[in-house]
């Protein structure tokens, strides 16, 4: 099969590698229709990423098509368009038991060294993994599900309340994901920061109130002003940099929350008395769970949110090495890069 390769970091290429070979009793093959490309890609490329470490296929925002579902596989037949939650928890520890996989030490990652990922023609997935795409909701937008679930989880964690204002720091895919789960939550302000005038824009046709730009415009004195003084009740960090994460300490009002999403490279210094003297809430957002992503498809099947703004370009397959670039680089107003089979 067909699969886009990161031999080393700085180099993907398209290459034959093997088939992922039959499911077992409680597996199902895919044939991968769409796939996006992640930050996360990005890191691996780079050879930044925790987990997906090179040699690697990555991958793991993804629609396709069912070919293949082993013996015990009842949940989905062959044929059915799907979408794939990519990570899986040992099933036995004590976050697996709690319903809290998403932290389990032990879970596995598709896109990583031990479980190829949607880079790949093919994908051999657990059955409790595979969700069935509704009818309204095609490949494109079902390679979106993923992400979208990032940002629902944030939004879940924040314990966003109606009504309540929200500050998203980055407009990217993960961003904007923010956005558009804030605004299901009845979010009653929300507002974007980032350095991209196109992002700022596709966050406003998305529902933010405000999006400002970071280079031009008083992040604080509009924050502060529309909120009394106070600051927002809730701050999204959703670009993983040491500035962000000391401007959100300024945003947030005292007894607020901020949840931390974005990738860091390097560990950030923050000035810890804040979060003390304030009562300012730091929480961490890690991937999602199952809950997340059949949100996001009742969301997208009712059409309460529409994600179509966030795709910016399809490219075939072959083309990969040009949208990971396009995604580094913040090229040609790239927000969503899809990659088609």
């Amino acid at each position: 099969m067909k699969a886009a390769v990161i031999p080393e970091p700085y180099k993907i290429e398209l290459q034959e590698v093997p088939d992922p070979g039959l499911p077992a009793e409680d597996e199902v093959l895919i044939k991968v229709s769409v796939t996006g490309i992640c930050g996360s890609e990005v890191h691996a490329f780079r050879g930044t990423h925790p987990w997906r470490v090179p040699p690697v296929i990555s991958g793991h925002e993804m629609a396709g098509q069912v070919v293949q579902v082993g013996a015990k596989v009842t949940s989905v037949s062959v044929g059915d368009r799907v979408t794939v939650e990519p990570h899986v928890g040992c099933g036995t520890c004590y976050y697996c038991k709690a319903g809290l996989y998403n932290l389990c030490l032990k879970k596995r990652i598709l896109g990583t060294p031990e479980w190829v990922g949607s880079f790949a023609e093919y994908i051999k997935v657990p059955e409790k993994t595979v969700l069935k795409l509704p009818d309204q909701v095609d490949n494109e937008l079902g390679a979106l599900t993923e992400p979208l679930a990032v940002g629902m989880h944030a939004i879940r964690v924040a314990n966003l309340q109606p009504g309540e204002t929200i500050v998203v720091l980055g407009a990217g895919p993960i961003g904007l994901a923010v956005v558009l789960a804030a605004r299901l939550a009845r979010a009653g302000t929300i507002v974007v920061t980032d350095a991209m005038d196109f992002n700022l824009q596709v966050a406003r046709l998305l529902g933010a109130d405000r999006a400002l730009n970071i280079k031009t415009e008083d992040i604080a004195g509009t924050v502060k002003g529309d909120t009394g003084g106070l600051g927002a009740d809730c701050v999204a960090i959703a670009v993983g940099l040491e500035p962000v994460l000391k401007q959100a300490l300024q945003l947030v009002r005292r007894g607020g929350r901020i949840v931390e999403i974005g990738l860091f490279d390097t560990a950030p210094r923050i000035e810890i008395s804040k979060l003390q003297v304030g009562e300012i809430g730091l929480l961490g957002c890690n991937m999602y769970t199952r809950m997340d992503f059949e949100q996001v498809l009742n969301a997208l099947r009712t059409g309460s949110v529409d994600a179509r703004p966030l795709i910016t370009h399809v490219l075939p397959i072959e083309r990969v090495a040009e949208g990971i670039e396009m995604v580094e680089k913040k090229l040609d107003n790239s927000i969503k890069v899809l990659l088609q089979f």
